[in-house]
């Protein structure tokens, strides 16, 4: 009976639940309520990944990855797409030469036919006369990004199905091309690595360093421990075969962000990408301010076009926008907003550097400035990126979206392997 009686022997338990339901439903009908329980789940999730992301960061060295032994490692060919000499050029193109590689070629390419970075690679092509090694100047310009127009005449010259492209910024440890070669299995088609930034040498530089390690690598782990693969476009490892199946040249051409067009051709094959279970280092020595806001804004702008939920998860999984809504939240729930506020960044700041310091990531007395200037310049950049889709990429202005992009070239169909001897 639902009357304002109770009947006898009626468990009063029942009325208390009715009262507790109606109150709740009150609540979401004042908007300053609602507001509240809203921001606190936001609060909650946030703080959610922030803890389990910092577990998983740490426990990331124990994961072993799903590669079996091989009997025979098939050849591959690994392509670099050069454009600058940047810090630790030399550097990162000899962790490349030296890897120890049963059959490997070695393909660097360029828009340029000469300079510095070129002359620097050339030389280091001449310590390592035993390797198949070639230059190739790339004449391609139908594709949006300029590093996937750099890079198609190597793909399509590879003597070899198996390739692996690397950003010349990028160093590889020892023995790490085998390990990316045992994770690609039948049912994979695209492997990547989770790059570290390190040897930040400028207050921009510093900034970058929390984003890459503090965000991007830390969430990354957590979606490595739940079984969940990204194409990054650092290293990526895939065969030709596969990449011109789901649809070659125009499946990539149309998307600034290549690694992610990538990743979802092979989902369409129903071919699996999978993060490699180490991580690969990129120095960023020193960067200027408009360095830094430019490859920041060229990711969001990518991850807006191409995959919004980072988009959306890059701002709402931020210290600054959670601790926001702790402090909305904290009023309603007989809190006072300015502490919840402060602890939460406190407690954010002080999980990010433990986490630097147990992983040997760049850490100094630049790091809590960094970490405040990245939030004030986090929403700043995301705000930006949602009112243009005009990036600035290697003195290069490019224009995201596949309403934005025309075949403007006639490319090159990759030979069968082993054809282009």
């Amino acid at each position: 009976m639902r009357s304002g009686w109770i009947m006898p022997g009626a468990p009063a338990s029942g009325w208390r639940y009715d009262l507790l339901f109606t109150q709740i439903a009150v609540s979401f009908l004042n908007p300053a309520a609602f507001l509240s329980v809203i921001a606190a789940l936001w609060w909650t999730c946030s703080v959610a990944v922030l803890l389990l992301s910092f577990v998983a960061s740490l426990a990331h060295p124990l994961r072993k990855g799903r590669g079996q032994e091989i009997g025979r490692y098939p050849p591959i060919s690994a392509l670099v797409p050069v454009k600058m000499l940047h810090p630790e050029f030399e550097t990162a193109q000899r962790s490349l030469f030296a890897q120890d590689y049963p059959e490997l070629e070695i393909i660097i390419s360029a828009a340029e036919s000469d300079s510095p970075a070129i002359r620097a690679i050339k030389k280091i092509q001449a310590e390592f006369p035993q390797l198949r090694s070639r230059f190739i100047q790339s004449h391609c310009d139908g594709a949006t990004s300029p590093k996937l127009n750099t890079l198609w005449p190597a793909i399509c010259d590879a003597h070899n199905d198996l390739m692996l492209a690397k950003d010349s910024n990028l160093h590889l440890g020892p023995g790490e091309l085998l390990d990316l070669v045992h994770q690609m299995q039948s049912d994979t088609g695209l492997v990547s690595t989770i790059s570290i930034a390190t040897s930040p040498r400028s207050f921009p530089a510093w900034i970058e360093a929390s984003i890459i390690d503090c965000y991007h690598a830390r969430v990354l782990m957590l979606a490595d421990a739940v079984g969940l693969g990204f194409g990054l476009g650092k290293i990526m490892l895939f065969r030709r075969s596969d990449v011109m199946r789901a649809g070659g040249f125009e499946g990539l051409a149309w998307a600034l962000g290549e690694d992610m067009a990538m990743a979802r051709m092979m989902a369409a094959l129903r071919l699996r990408t999978v993060l490699a279970p180490g991580v690969s280092h990129q120095p960023l020595g020193v960067r200027s301010f408009s360095e830094f806001w430019q490859r920041q804004l060229r990711w969001m702008i990518v991850w807006r076009v191409q995959l919004p939920a980072a988009f959306a998860g890059d701002i709402l999984g931020s210290a600054l926008p959670t601790a926001l809504a702790g402090a909305l939240a904290a009023t309603f729930f007989g809190f006072d907003a300015t502490e919840v506020a402060a602890a939460t960044l406190a407690v954010w700041f002080v999980l990010e550097t433990a986490l630097c310091a147990a992983k040997g990531w760049p850490l100094s007395l630049w790091s809590l400035p960094a970490f405040l200037a990245r939030e004030i310049l986090t929403p700043i950049i995301w705000l930006r990126a949602l009112t243009t889709l005009n990036v600035t990429w290697a003195g290069t202005t490019c224009r995201a979206g596949h309403n934005n992009w025309t075949r403007s070239a006639t490319v090159t169909t990759p030979a069968a392997p082993g054809a282009n001897k």
